[in-house]
């Protein structure tokens, strides 16, 4: 490939934690007398940080709870689901293994927590896989604004334009193309319209790796 680093998300693209944030999501809104949806959840708060997952629904439901306390539920919930049931998506170690034998330097950029962060790669044993690991927790501002992936290329020490994104999101999706760097979409939903921005579209990681290798053996 052209590129010198990939940079990858997590929820949803190495773990398949969506339904895992869902479920921590509904449960505790549950206790507050709320009922939400799946679909709530995706279309309000999917690939947001913690704190704006926690303050849309507190303004959404004007729920009397202070949003850090909904925070913290939130997260406790999804790290004991990550840590029993937690499984990487479809291709994750086969597309990492690829990435590596191409010599490209492997980044995490993600809008989870640390302690989320560290449920997923002890369950699935991915600290020695990446040299850089981000998390919006740190940044001024999460995703869809690029801080995170621009952190996340200055660390690598590698230009922009030598990045590849891998996101799932719309969100994510929109953070990578204003950090200016080339994002695949990888979603059982990629044919969606809105998707159209992203630099190519994949319904899962094996799709991706089959189409660089075809353009490693064309180039």
């Amino acid at each position: 490939m052209n590129k010198k680093a990939v940079i990858f998300d997590m929820d949803g693209v190495i773990i398949d934690s969506e339904p895992l944030w869902q479920e921590a999501q509904i449960e505790s809104l549950a206790g507050f007398g709320v009922a939400i949806t799946r679909q709530d959840c995706e279309q309000l708060t999917m690939g947001k940080r913690i704190d704006e997952i926690a303050r849309t629904w507190c303004e959404t439901y004007a729920l009397s709870v202070d949003s850090q306390v909904l925070e913290t539920l939130i997260l406790t919930k999804l790290c004991q689901r990550i840590s029993a049931t937690g499984e990487a998506m479809a291709g994750v170690y086969d597309i990492l293994r690829f990435f590596a034998e191409q010599g490209m330097r492997i980044a995490l950029a993600t809008s989870s927590n640390h302690v989320v962060i560290q449920a997923v790669f002890d369950r699935l044993a991915l600290w020695d896989k990446f040299s850089v690991i981000c998390s919006a927790e740190d940044e001024k501002h999460g995703k869809p604004q690029p801080d995170v992936y621009l952190t996340a290329a200055r660390k690598l020490d590698v230009a922009v334009s030598d990045c590849l994104v891998i996101e799932d999101s719309f969100t994510g999706l929109t953070a990578a193309k204003r950090a200016q760097m080339t994002t695949y979409l990888v979603s059982p939903h990629a044919d969606q319209a809105r998707f159209a921005i992203a630099d190519a579209q994949f319904f899962n990681l094996t799709a991706v790796i089959d189409a660089l290798r075809t353009q490693c053996r064309a180039s």
